[in-house]
């Protein structure tokens, strides 16, 4: 009782999150940034938002003036480093990448954060979001469409197995659980790889996974598509039916990634990251980067990212509560 009481007082605190982010604070002095920022990622290197992450760094360092340093601290789906960035001072010299998975997933996934992801942290700025994920399966499950999987899995419940390795993967999946009927086993990983590694290999047989390290494994042969998690056909994969067009409407998932800061840094502060980051995802060159890695850049302020958060938190403890999982 006490828990669902948390959560509902976090909840309702996203409310005034945007009135209360600008509240009056102390005057930024003008000699900032007078040292390097240091950005913390809360996963391992070389993943695609590690890739964005830098650079995101290397193009806004060019802005300020200083360079701003990523810091990798990944470790329990990304709270680890959430957390170290929560306790961190709030002088603007800290910034951490939180996401969809980081801070609303894992709130909705954990009975208990070491951080609350409304009240520790100060929203600076949209950064990216991803375009979308596949639902895709080992090519040895007789269906060929979604149809014929979601009547696979019914007549085999808690038979087939999916494998997730992020608290995002899980969410995807478990919406995709409650809107089809159907009682998939779940299989935890260390890593995302490896839960692909191991649909290739036939030892799962379903996953929800990035278009960006999913499409070729399609296009040759060694998964199966089921949909695309967007609302509308991808322009890259046009061929590829969405979710919600093969039988399951409404059906929508994607996952995206913000600059936030340690609560209290100074108003100023916060305006003047929100629009020197803004202004270098207006980049052509920055955009191209970033859709290299499979996503998109995404505009919006301190205000519009407080919104997207309290939806993303709302829509995540849903899926919980419906799919019946009962939070660690």
């Amino acid at each position: 009782m006490l828990v669902h009481q948390l959560r509902r007082r976090t909840l309702a605190a996203c409310a005034g999150l945007a009135l209360s982010v600008f509240s009056a604070l102390p005057a930024v002095p003008q000699t900032y940034p007078s040292r390097p920022l240091r950005l913390i990622v809360p996963l391992g290197a070389g993943g695609a938002s590690d890739l964005n992450a830098r650079v995101l760094a290397e193009k806004l360092g060019e802005r300020l003036g200083q360079p701003v340093v990523v810091e990798n601290r990944p470790g329990a789906e990304g709270i680890i480093g959430v957390d170290a960035a929560a306790k961190s001072p709030a002088d603007g010299y800290t910034l951490v990448l939180g996401s969809s998975t980081t801070l609303a997933a894992n709130y909705s996934l954990r009975a208990k954060l070491p951080f609350d992801p409304v009240n520790d942290f100060t929203p600076v700025s949209m950064a990216f979001k991803n375009a979308f994920n596949i639902l895709v399966v080992h090519p040895s499950v007789p269906a060929q469409n979604l149809a014929e999987f979601i009547a696979h899995a019914r007549a085999r419940p808690g038979q087939l197995f999916y494998g997730t390795a992020t608290s995002g993967s899980k969410i995807c999946a478990e919406m995709f659980k409650t809107m089809a009927g159907v009682n998939l086993a779940m299989i935890n990983y260390k890593s995302s790889p490896q839960a692909l590694a191991d649909l290739i290999a036939g030892q799962i047989q379903f996953i929800c996974e990035p278009v960006g390290t999913s499409l070729a494994h399609i296009r040759a042969g060694r998964l199966r598509s089921l949909g695309v998690t967007s609302p509308s056909r991808l322009a890259d994969a046009s061929e590829l039916a969405t979710v919600a067009e093969s039988g399951l409407p409404g059906f929508e998932y994607s996952a995206w990634v913000a600059v936030f800061a340690p609560a209290g840094v100074p108003r100023e502060i916060i305006a003047r990251l929100d629009r020197d980051i803004q202004a270098v995802l207006a980049q052509p060159d920055t955009a191209r980067r970033i859709q290299a890695n499979g996503f998109d850049p995404m505009v919006g302020g301190p205000d519009a990212l407080a919104k997207l958060l309290r939806d993303e938190m709302t829509r995540a403890v849903k899926v919980v509560k419906d799919a019946g999982i009962r939070p660690e």
